[in-house]
């Protein structure tokens, strides 16, 4: 069979990562070298790096453009286009596209399915809360990116009518891609699919996670952390809240949140803090560059999660490498990014108070805290972005080749 407008090399088949399962592959498939076809990919993402929403998801997906666009693979990130940005842009190997609003620019990219139908080879639909629903636009392999499940995200975040529409409609709009390859990044978030319909057997990639610095850092104690989006459904407040606990058992703790969120959001938050009577214990940072972040990283005692729900929980991992400990809600996504009492806490239950406790714990046992903190640091070794790249890369190949088959 012709594989007309693709070149081929030599390249390995993944291997998985200890301990975390979907990957497959091993060692020893590793050392059995097989073609690799040089790929044209398109991305649907409504945001990217430049966007003011962008967070973990976007972060993951430009390592992975700039991954495949090293290994020969043409890359393109079709995107809203929120204003100040260009229209189009080449970065660090790959094209980046932008049309429209967060809604619209799904049909900018309809319409630029139909216009290309013959310049790309697959399409990733990766899904942050609304699909692209682009498999219905193409008759080209469509790769469903799911993260995770926006579920209760659609009633935190949406206007009330939207929102509720967006929850009642979900799980229709993602079976629509059941008979499709899906890929997710955690195995909570993989089960988690069952209850839209999907099934289980989503391939899951991991996280394309930089190893734990040699060198020791020196936490404040009782420093809390924070860093991510500043919204609703990451449940800010319970943090803040949880701190006005602590406080209660250690004066001198602290709360550091690293991030960017709406001005009504932020202000909500400032004025619980005082409410709360921690406000002066409470520092927003404001959304700071990686280098910045990593600072304020290396000088918190723990981090604390309270999402709804997550893909990953990007932030747990960029402290491990700090050996910096997690205190996280026991939601999808982040029991997998926390090994419960090995690499953090998962408290029992999504409260402030469970919260408190075991961050109080944290902070007081200093011999817990270093083996948690070591623990979370090691958990890194199981995770890179050349497993994270190659797993995806399989998928791609995979979905290519079927189509191929078939027309064939």
């Amino acid at each position: 069979m012709q594989e007309r407008g693709l070149q081929r090399q030599w390249c390995a088949p993944p291997a998985s990562p200890p301990g975390f399962p979907g990957l497959g592959g091993g060692a020893s498939a590793r050392r059995n070298k097989r073609f690799v076809l040089k790929l044209r990919v398109v991305i649907f993402n409504w945001r990217d790096l430049a966007h003011p929403k962008a967070g973990g998801a976007e972060v993951v997906t430009h390592a992975l453009a700039v991954a495949l666009a090293r290994r020969g693979h043409r890359i393109l990130w079709f995107t809203s286009r929120p204003p100040g940005t260009p229209p189009r842009e080449d970065r660090d190997g790959y094209a980046i596209e932008r049309r429209g609003n967060e809604l619209t620019c799904r049909f900018f990219a309809w319409a630029w399915l139909r216009r290309n139908a013959g310049y790309f080879d697959v399409a990733i639909d990766e899904v942050n809360t609304l699909p692209f629903l682009s498999r219905f636009a193409t008759n080209r392999p469509v790769v469903l990116w799911l993260h995770q499940l926006a579920r209760e995200v659609w009633l935190a975040e949406a206007p009330p009518l939207l929102g509720r529409i967006g929850y009642l409609l979900e799980p229709a709009m993602l079976r629509s891609y059941r008979r499709g390859p899906i890929v997710t990044v955690s195995p909570s978030s993989a089960a988690s699919f069952v209850s839209v319909g999907l099934g289980a057997d989503a391939a899951v990639v991991g996280e394309p996670l930089a190893p734990a610095e040699d060198a020791v850092a020196s936490p404040r104690v009782g420093r809390i952390g924070y860093a991510g989006r500043i919204t609703p459904s990451k449940r800010i407040d319970h943090i803040l809240r949880a701190l006005a606990l602590v406080r209660a058992q250690l004066p001198d703790a602290e709360l550091v949140v690293v991030g960017r969120g709406s001005t009504r959001e932020l202000r909500q938050l400032q004025a619980l803090a005082r409410r709360l009577g921690v406000g002066a214990a409470v520092t927003f940072a404001g959304r700071l560059s990686d280098d910045a972040r990593d600072a304020v990283l290396r000088t918190c005692d723990v981090v604390a999660m309270t999402s709804l729900r997550e893909g990953w929980g990007l932030v747990v991992s960029e402290a491990a490498r700090f050996r910096v400990p997690s205190v996280v809600y026991p939601v999808a996504g982040l029991v997998d990014s926390v090994q419960n009492d090995r690499t953090g806490i998962v408290v029992d239950e999504s409260t402030p108070e469970a919260l408190a406790a075991s961050i109080v714990r944290v902070v007081r046992n200093r011999a817990l805290r270093k083996r948690l903190g070591d623990g979370a640091a090691q958990y890194l070794d199981a995770f890179s972005e050349t497993r994270f790249v190659d797993a995806f890369e399989d998928v791609l190949l995979t979905a290519v080749r079927a189509a191929q088959q078939t027309r064939a």
